[in-house]
């Protein structure tokens, strides 16, 4: 007996920022049958989450407008949507919108308009409820999943998709004894804590990528004139994003390399001859992108631990650079002689009455210096889901309907997305999106890597549900 094609199919979506608000949006532009979608997300607005809910206006996607349309199909439309709506949204539009760099939370914006669009035109009988709430419990069936919220509602549904998200680590010993000092800020998008050391003599800067040059840009915007002292373990420092010509598909031209030692050689040739033809070294993440699903996919867990201990500092400053406009804010402030950054190692944080003495281990010595402000910008995203507090998480792993994955980056799964339990079992209504998927696909957290995912989810989950697909079955 076939089911009623007029019946409406339930999914429900845990977590409702980009991964989760994009995986609705796709299923309600792309299905032939009615469905009812239901997202659990405790904020008021879907499409934010962490990275776009952030409302100082410095703080900018790190890529341009060009390339983070919603629609691949549609490159454009990202472009055509800041055209018609940034000014009521308070942003001044560039003269180049497709080459500028939006506010995240205008992006953030964009994600949510696009959704609420989807809702209005989606297929007579769709639905999509809100449940500003958290999983709690997950009871896995052949043809069912019942989920538990955190208020003790029980929701049954065909379909669950994990879009989690990112989980921030507990805080690290050496933070403890500051962790309630006026003086510390545990992240750079704390705007509060950031009002706090305006006055300041000298603020440190634990880190160097992307979320320091929140931390500067932010600062600079309120008009502090004071000094920046930067560290980071390895000496990295972050560039901006150039308009480099991409390098040649030098990776194509060879059998992949399938050590962490053989890539970075392949690599590092390939940066010594764009710097001999006088060529920017920043064409050379567009050449590798469109390979690293299949590089991390082919490597054996050994050679990927490798990678994440010995070069993913090296990669995060590779592949992530930061957007011009913020990255001036930076620039500004060493050129000023303000800013100056160290290969160091953050020992200890200790009071000392409004300030804070830091122990710092460089390559040369042990020193304590005092600060009048300290901002932790390492940017902390927990990906062990054995380290994770969450009570969800908890609840996953100790029923045993999930496992972690055997790098320690999230959860295991099919390439596809599908959750694999304890037991080794595939489940084929519990997916992943995101985050959740690290050690699956590695870059798992951004925009076009998250766009790909909730297409592809979109379209598995209505390929069992499609008219065609049941008359078939």
């Amino acid at each position: 007996m076939h089911p009623d094609l007029h019946s409406h199919h339930s999914i429900v979506i845990v977590g409702g920022g980009f991964a989760g608000a994009l995986t609705a949006m796709k299923l309600l532009d792309r299905t032939e049958v009615p469905l009812s979608i239901t997202i659990l997300e405790p904020r008021e607005e879907l499409g934010r989450g962490v990275a776009y809910s952030t409302t100082e206006a410095v703080h900018l996607v790190n890529g341009p407008a060009a390339t983070f349309s919603l629609h691949p199909e549609d490159p454009d439309h990202l472009v055509h949507w800041l055209a018609y709506n940034a000014s009521r949204y308070g942003w001044t539009l560039p003269a180049d919108i497709a080459a500028s760099f939006p506010p995240r939370h205008l992006y953030g914006s964009y994600v949510r308009d696009e959704l609420s669009r989807a809702i209005a035109q989606a297929r007579a009988g769709s639905t999509l409820r809100h449940i500003r709430s958290s999983a709690s419990e997950l009871i896995a069936a052949p043809h069912k999943v019942r989920i538990k919220t955190s208020d003790g509602e029980l929701i049954e549904a065909d379909e669950v998709a994990l879009a989690l998200g990112v989980f921030q680590p507990n805080p690290a010993p050496q933070e403890a004894p500051v962790a309630s000092h006026p003086a510390f800020a545990a992240s750079p998008w704390d705007a509060a804590a950031l009002d706090r050391m305006m006055e300041a003599g000298e603020i440190l800067l634990i880190g160097s990528s992307l979320s320091m040059v929140d931390a500067v840009a932010s600062m600079e915007s309120r008009g502090f004139r004071g000094r920046y002292h930067v560290i980071s373990r390895r000496g990295q420092f972050i560039e901006d994003r150039r308009d480099a010509e991409p390098a040649r598909d030098f990776l194509a031209e060879r059998p992949s390399p399938t050590t962490a030692r053989a890539l970075l050689s392949i690599v590092k040739t390939e940066r010594r001859a764009l710097a001999a033809a006088g060529k920017d070294w920043q064409g050379l993440p567009v050449a590798i992108r469109p390979h690293i699903l299949t590089l991390w996919q082919k490597a054996e867990d050994v050679e990927r631990l490798r990678f994440a201990r010995h070069l993913r500092a090296f990669w995060d400053v590779t592949a992530h650079r930061a957007a011009p406009d913020s990255y001036r804010a930076v620039t500004q402030a060493i050129a000023d002689g303000r800013l100056r950054h160290q290969t160091a190692r953050l020992l200890a944080m200790t009071p000392a009455n409004s300030l804070i003495a830091a122990t710092l281990k460089t390559r040369a010595d042990v020193e304590t210096r005092s600060f009048g402000g300290i901002i932790d910008c390492r940017g902390h995203q927990l990906h062990d889901w054995r380290r994770i507090s969450d009570p969800f998480v908890r609840s996953l792993l100790d029923s045993g309907e999930v496992r972690p994955h055997s790098t320690g980056f999230g959860i295991d799964a099919t390439i596809e997305g599908d959750v694999i339990s304890e037991e080794g079992r595939i489940h084929r209504n519990i997916s992943a999106i995101g985050h959740p998927l690290r050690g699956v696909a590695w870059e798992s957290s951004s925009i076009t890597e998250q766009r790909a995912q909730a297409i592809a989810l979109a379209d598995r989950i209505l390929g069992k549900l499609t008219p065609l697909a049941l008359a078939a079955s």
